[in-house]
Parts: C-alpha cells; sequence; structure tokens
C-alpha cells in the first residue's frame, strides 16, 4: 500500500485516503522510529526474517528464527554449522534481519548489519538464552537439548543501517530526549553506522 504525502496538514475530518485510513482502522501514514524506539522494538521477542545473499543471479534466502539483542548490542542467531544458511553467511559476512508487529499498531524495523564473529560449536548457556526468549525455562531447556551442541554455530551480526516504521499516529517526543521525526510520505532509513564501525 502507498501512501501520498499532503501538500499542506489537512484537517482529520477531510476524505483524504490517511484522514479515512485513521478514521476506520488508527492507521496513518508512516512515521521512522527514533534510534531508542527502534533499539527496543528489536530488543523484544519477534519471530525475525533473516535475509543473506545467495550468490550472483541467486535471489537472497529468507529465513524465520529466533534470535538476541539487547539495545546497543549486537544480534546473535542460532544454527546449525551444516546449514545452507549458515554457509551463506559465512560467505557473505553480512545479512539483514527484519522485524515486525503483525497486528495494530503496525511497525516493523529492519536491520543491516555485518558479521563479526561465529562461534563454533555454540555456548548451550547462549542458545539456552535464546530459546528462553520465546519459550518457557523447561520448554526451551528441552528444544535446545534436541539438539547436537557440535552442530550448532553462534552468528554475531553488528548493526550498521537501520529501516523502521511506525504506522501508529502522530508523531511524539522521542524516548532519546529528540524530537521525534517527522510524518514522512514513506518509511525513512537511516544510514547512521553504529559502534564507530
Amino acid at each position: 500500500m502507498t501512501f501520498s504525502s499532503p501538500a499542506s496538514p489537512r484537517a482529520v475530518g477531510d476524505g483524504s485516503l490517511a484522514a479515512r485510513l485513521a478514521r476506520s482502522d488508527g492507521l496513518h501514514p508512516p512515521r521512522a522510529l527514533s534510534g531508542i524506539d527502534r533499539e527496543r522494538f528489536l530488543a523484544e521477542a519477534h519471530i525475525a526474517v533473516l535475509s543473506v545473499g545467495a550468490g550472483p543471479g541467486r535471489p537472497p534466502v529468507s529465513v524465520p528464527l529466533w534470535y538476541a539483542y539487547d539495545p546497543g548490542g549486537d544480534i546473535v542467531i542460532n544454527t546449525s554449522v551444516s546449514s545452507r544458511k549458515a554457509r551463506l553467511i559465512r560467505a557473505a559476512g553480512a545479512a539483514t534481519l527484519t522485524v515486525q508487529r503483525a497486528a495494530p499498531p503496525y511497525r516493523y524495523v529492519v536491520v543491516e548489519g555485518r558479521v563479526v564473529d561465529d562461534i563454533h560449536p555454540a555456548p548451550i548457556a547462549v542458545r539456552r538464552d535464546i530459546a528462553r526468549r520465546y519459550l518457557s525455562v523447561e520448554g526451551a531447556d528441552a528444544a535446545v537439548d534436541r539438539y547436537d551442541p557440535d552442530d550448532q554455530v553462534l552468528f554475531v551480526i553488528r548493526p550498521q543501517r537501520w529501516y523502521s516504521a511506525d504506522f501508529s499516529g502522530a508523531s511524539a517526543p522521542a524516548a532519546d530526549g529528540q524530537p521525534g521525526p517527522a510524518g514522512p510520505a514513506r518509511p525513512v532509513h537511516d544510514t547512521g553506522v553504529r559502534h564507530g564501525q
């Protein structure tokens, strides 16, 4: 769905697409999230879609997965060391992670990053921490114990570029004390590089 940006502000009661969407479903033209808000959103326990290059003439491979992330840090994912996904991540040295809220108020964050470490075999404590974001302690530990620990690898991905959109409404002051971004006609991307990289 494409939103058009009006040349001048319109009253909420007008007949524009944005006004009609806001009245009917509470959906507003997207705005970018602040730096703190996008990191907090990524830190929630979403099912992510990881995309990685598959080589010349091939579309990227995209797979859903669990991950771990703390604001200001790196993204950590766990997978089978013998999987195609692991081979492609190692070859590309970079990946894209997408998380979204699939119910109103809609929101998404996309992070492009480079692989800064891979750890094999993956420490069981870290694998359990990732699984416990999504399952009960007992369920997470049982899920982790199902897999051969020698076949598990952790990839550490350092965020470099962020893309985000929030369809919940008018911008408010950001949690980091800076004014929130103005409502753009389309999601705005931030090409700021993290951690001085």
